[in-house]
């Protein structure tokens, strides 16, 4: 498994493996957020003199839409500094991104070893537009992604992003990498495979139903290959 620095320019091909369209969440999968978002919400609170929420309360609900994270953060909050508290959060946030936020050890050389190998790849978040544009330029992401789609207020959820993805971008056959049962459940939705990032966040529970399972970001390029080989071995019948 190549675990070097991100190859660069060109991503050059690798013609031995078949290109395919590589989807992503971020939270979880590519981004360790615990050293983002329980931080930017433990030191908010702090500030404005409120009980600080326990680190595993906060990350229950990464992954998740953001209007339920947000509606939970106001549910903690005094009525009348609800939105002041929230806002403050957000912006606490976005600035842990860059100062705090890590990557996955292995997701660098990752994706790296994906382009090389022709693949497509794209993001697929439940997280808004600011936080993932954060996350992109904080640790220069951006190279490695042809399409980048979040849910904001323009999708009802993963399916739907995957959906506006698989329009936008022809590569077949798609594999969509998560940690939380709606990525599982989105490419399952549009007959594509599921590798569970089991490092990240889901419970085993949630992600029994994935096609594989990686326990780390460097394990998926491999993980990749083999789905892609059962596709070449089931065309071959």
């Amino acid at each position: 498994m190549n675990s070097g620095n991100h190859r660069s320019p060109g991503f050059p091909r690798a013609d031995s493996v078949s290109p395919a369209l590589v989807v992503f969440d971020v939270d979880g999968t590519l981004l360790d957020t615990e050293r983002v978002t329980v931080p930017a919400v433990q030191e908010t609170f702090a500030a404005f003199c409120l009980p600080k929420p326990d680190a595993r309360t906060i990350c229950s609900f990464f992954g998740l839409p953001v209007e339920e994270y947000e509606a939970w953060l106001a549910r903690m909050c005094p009525t009348e500094r609800a939105a002041e508290i929230v806002e403050a959060t957000n912006a606490r946030e976005l600035r842990c991104i860059g100062e705090s936020g890590r990557l996955y050890p292995g997701v660098r050389a990752a994706l790296a070893e994906l382009k090389a190998d022709g693949h497509r790849l794209a993001v697929c978040s439940n997280g808004p537009d600011a936080y993932i544009k954060e996350f992109l330029d904080a640790h220069e992401m951006r190279g490695f992604f042809d399409m980048v789609c979040t849910r904001g207020t323009r999708y009802s959820g993963k399916a739907a992003i995957l959906e506006e993805i698989l329009s936008r971008i022809p590569a077949r056959p798609v594999i969509v990498v998560g940690d939380r049962h709606d990525d599982i459940e989105s490419a399952h939705d549009h007959g594509a495979w599921a590798i569970a990032a089991d490092y990240g966040f889901g419970s085993p529970q949630e992600l029994a139903d994935a096609d594989l399972h990686v326990p780390c970001a460097a394990d998926i390029p491999a993980a990749v290959r083999t789905l892609l080989a059962r596709s070449v071995r089931s065309k071959g019948h």
